[in-house]
């Protein structure tokens, strides 16, 4: 068996049995899941993540037991640990050290995820076997998180199986509405590996929730924002997430955002947790995947296709088209900077 399977063997049944724990003991359970962490990190940026996570449990009124109570109580086990590792693991430790090695032989950036905008009933963007090769390619780079925004109507069965196929890999997906069908539901219940987002704006996402809740999905929530926003982290949205139960906020920069504005509301979710004040983890999609890319490639560097199978360039303007026909290496070779990076 090769060395990063035993690995990922080893702390999938480390974490089924602290999942197991924290029901019993959430608190004591939870710091030694993080603890445990910590001796599995391979990085300065993992052990920065754990030594964060540690101190935030140091305080017994952290609202983020009540988020892990919630957790727990609403999402399927297998789910919680088939994606936690899948996104802890093959994403920040075992693929951020092949796309390290990769950044080396081949000379240019790699990102450490991508980030695919998909129309169900689109015609001119990425088939399924387009995007499922996508991925097949980006594994073996060392590409194991994906993060798939919805540009349409939710109807995209096949695109749910292909998640469920790609076993290795953790999906956060953003559903363009708060309507979710039984069929969906049926799917989702199947895709361990797999987050799906709803927007919280939507009125029917908090019965969607409600739903989810039931059947043990695990779910998000997220809004979109621009220049018009007066605050990012609006009172009402974050009472709705609670409401929810759900354990993560998205905050997702539309195209053509000010980047000045962008900062700002990183920074807003960045003191919003670590305050503690609510259960739920804030998150701005765009200002803390450039930080992780940061903290794991040494570089800030994203990957994201658009709808219609084009480069979006960082000002969120159309670059050009993907080549499916080309390798994803070269595409890439064409598209990031030179490696190493001297821009921070």
């Amino acid at each position: 068996m090769n060395t990063y399977l035993m690995k990922k063997a080893m702390i999938e049944s480390a974490v089924s049995q602290g999942i197991r724990q924290m029901k019993e003991d959430p608190e004591r359970a939870a710091r030694r899941m993080v603890d445990l962490g910590k001796q599995f990190s391979h990085n300065r940026f993992q052990d920065m993540i754990f030594s964060v996570i540690q101190e935030l449990l140091d305080n017994d009124r952290s609202s983020y037991y009540d988020m892990l109570h919630n957790l727990l109580k609403n999402t399927d086990e297998k789910a919680i640990q088939k994606f936690g590792v899948n996104f802890g693991y093959m994403g920040w430790t075992y693929g951020a050290s092949l796309i390290r090695q990769k950044e080396k032989e081949c000379g240019h950036c790699l990102p450490w995820a991508i980030t695919l905008r998909y129309d169900p009933a689109g015609k001119k963007g990425l088939t399924i076997e387009q995007l499922e090769d996508l991925i097949s390619q980006g594994q073996k780079l060392g590409i194991f998180v994906y993060f798939i925004r919805e540009m349409g109507d939710s109807g995209a069965y096949t695109l749910l199986e292909v998640f469920e196929r790609c076993r290795d890999c953790a999906f956060v997906a953003f559903s363009h509405s708060g309507r979710v069908t039984a069929a969906q539901i049926e799917i989702l219940k199947l895709c361990k590996n797999t987050v799906i987002s709803f927007p919280v704006d939507d009125p029917e996402s908090m019965l969607t929730a409600s739903l989810l809740r039931d059947q043990k999905i695990f779910f998000a929530l997220h809004y979109l924002y621009d220049d018009k926003a007066e605050s990012a982290l609006l009172p009402n949205l974050v009472e709705s997430t609670i409401a929810s139960e759900s354990a993560f906020l998205f905050a997702i920069a539309r195209d053509g955002t000010a980047q000045s504005l962008v900062r700002d509301v990183t920074d807003e979710c960045y003191h919003s947790r670590l305050s503690q004040n609510v259960p739920t983890v804030c998150i701005d999609f765009y200002g803390d995947d450039h930080k992780i890319s940061q903290a794991i490639c040494e570089h800030p560097y994203l990957f994201e296709l658009d709808e219609e199978g084009y480069i979006v360039n960082e000002d969120g303007t159309r670059g050009p088209r993907y080549d499916t026909e080309k390798p994803l290496l070269d595409t890439l070779r064409e598209v990031m900077p030179a490696y190493p990076c001297q821009e921070v």
